[in-house]
């Protein structure tokens, strides 16, 4: 499958672990239709507190779009998912959260922070942004989790 699938992972902690996987084909990241759906998106981090409410709910309706031209979107708890989700993909290239790069084994990956044209650096965000939330479901409001799932998976 993953002849030039390219797969972001990052990962949400702070009480219980997320970690989202999203992918998509080469071209797709480097349309135009990609650029346009991700104006807007910001690291989550990035958000002050005070925004981060609104800024979930622009996630959301922001979210209905690009679930329509990525590929994979999955997310797990425990790295032996993520790396079983790995390998029956087998991306081109995985765009991986510094803190996870350890723990994965696969031989073309790049880290997070490294310097990467705007379209990778998109994926991440996107992996970020649903990382992020879905910590904050199952933080706030765990019978949540799994419907949200439903809705977001592909």
């Amino acid at each position: 499958m993953g002849r030039n699938l390219i797969m972001a992972i990052d990962r949400s902690e702070d009480g219980g672990r997320v970690i989202a996987i999203v992918g998509a084909y080469e071209h797709v990241l480097k349309s135009r239709v990609f650029g346009q759906y991700c104006t807007g998106l910001k690291h989550f981090r990035r958000v002050s507190s005070r925004r981060k409410a609104r800024y979930i709910r622009f996630f959301e309706k922001r979210f209905t779009k690009l679930k329509e031209v990525l590929e994979l979107i999955r997310i797990v708890q425990t790295i032996d998912k993520v790396n079983e989700i790995i390998q029956i993909h087998q991306p081109a290239l995985i765009i991986i959260d510094n803190k996870l790069a350890a723990s994965i084994d696969y031989q073309c990956m790049i880290l997070e922070d490294s310097p990467k044209p705007r379209y990778m650096n998109d994926l991440i965000t996107i992996a970020d942004n649903l990382a992020n939330y879905f910590r904050l479901i199952l933080k706030n409001n765990p019978r949540k989790y799994g419907e949200k799932l439903k809705l977001f998976e592909k």
